[in-house]
């Protein structure tokens, strides 16, 4: 029996007890599709011997391509129903699997078919947010085998990679560090990032207030509203001085962009702009998204720290999260405490890095002091 097929109970059980500290009497959701339904059922199972009431919601795949490729135009029934919103306006946690699995026939539909479904996932955790409920995202609703094949990875190993960042990894140490690291980050002034692969890069922090993302979500996040953690969780995000990196970021880990995966990129930054760029691998990828993108693509925006240690290097969608990482990304910030409200972002990851902040060391060759 594989990890992935003998693990939906210990899944569950660090989504529900882990994760959001479900209680005896209160309810539910469960969102999921059909790939991803032997995890969200057995979150409808522990959350039941928890003593809550769980309600389990469930898209099928097959019904939503026939759907899309009905007479009916998408508008007119895509997002979330008054039920589903009575449904979470009555949750006191949500447990969320995105979906479909076949994301890459997803992201091909012409713009008029595809507009009605981008920002399906913030739809159903807007109302968490807002509520200041809680809710959980886990990866796992990705890792299907059509989005493995588009990002040249096999989907098996990647399952199997995130579940043991989910259930293999000690919370406790996670918010640990991830305290420790943000408080760092909130009172520097500048940091320096360097690598044996010939990274250097100095920025300015300017106080903003670090999203620390540890996995769970506890009394601490819900009083700043930060409500929606992912599974697997463990890293750190500032939003950094827009006007002042200098330097030049090169990677040795992979990025899963929404137009595929890209290798070996080189970044020469200037000024808080990204002045020239090569991949060795899917450069591709990166330039349509990017010639495509608004006023405010190039800025240096985002300062991220892995803090996962069960996480190897290159898993996607958490290629930020395995520690001792260093991701940058450009584009949008304003999500952080930014200033660039530019809606595009993409990054580039650094695997063994070393940190200092103000001189002070938050990293070592990929080790999280």
């Amino acid at each position: 029996m594989s990890l992935v097929e003998a693990t939906p109970p210990a899944v569950a059980r660090a989504l529900v007890g882990s994760a959001l500290a479900v209680r005896r009497g209160e309810h539910v959701v469960v969102v999921s599709w059909n790939h991803s339904l032997p995890w969200a059922s057995a979150c409808v199972t522990e959350a039941r011997r928890a003593g809550a009431r769980a309600f389990q919601i469930l898209e099928d795949e097959a019904a939503f391509w026939h759907s899309v490729e009905g007479a009916v135009p998408s508008r007119r029934w895509a997002g979330l129903s008054r039920p589903a919103h009575a449904a979470l306006a009555h949750a006191d946690a949500l447990i969320y699997f995105p979906g479909p699995a076949d994301r890459p026939r997803l992201h091909a539909l012409p713009s008029h078919l595809l507009a009605p479904f981008q920002g399906a996932d913030e739809e159903w955790l807007s109302p968490i947010r807002r509520s200041r409920r809680r809710a959980v995202r886990c990866l796992l609703g990705y890792a299907s085998d059509p989005q493995a094949e588009h990002w040249k990875v096999p989907g098996a190993m990647w399952r199997s990679q995130l579940i043991r960042g989910i259930t293999e990894v000690d919370y406790g140490t996670l918010r640990t560090d991830g305290k420790r690291a943000g408080a760092l980050l909130a009172k520097g002034r500048e940091l320096r990032l360097t690598a044996g692969n010939g990274t250097d890069l100095r920025l300015r922090l300017r106080g903003r207030t670090p999203w620390v993302d540890d996995g769970t979500v506890d009394a601490d996040d819900r009083r700043r509203g930060r409500v929606v953690t992912a599974a697997p969780g463990g890293s750190v995000v500032v939003a950094v001085d827009e006007s002042s990196a200098e330097g030049v970021i090169i990677a040795n880990r992979p990025s899963f962009l929404s137009a595929g995966r890209v290798d070996g990129g080189q970044w020469e930054v200037a000024g808080g702009r990204l002045r020239n760029y090569w991949y060795t691998e899917g450069g591709d990828a990166f330039e349509t998204d990017f010639a495509a993108a608004p006023r405010g693509r190039e800025t240096i925006a985002l300062f991220a720290l892995g803090l996962n240690p069960e996480l190897p290097g290159g898993v996607p969608q958490a290629e930020d999260e395995e520690a001792g990482t260093v991701t940058v990304a450009i584009g949008g910030n304003s999500l952080y405490g930014g200033r660039n409200r530019c809606r595009f972002l993409s990054w580039i990851t650094v695997g063994e890095a070393t940190v200092a902040v103000d001189g002070a060391p938050l990293c070592d060759r990929g080790k999280v002091l």
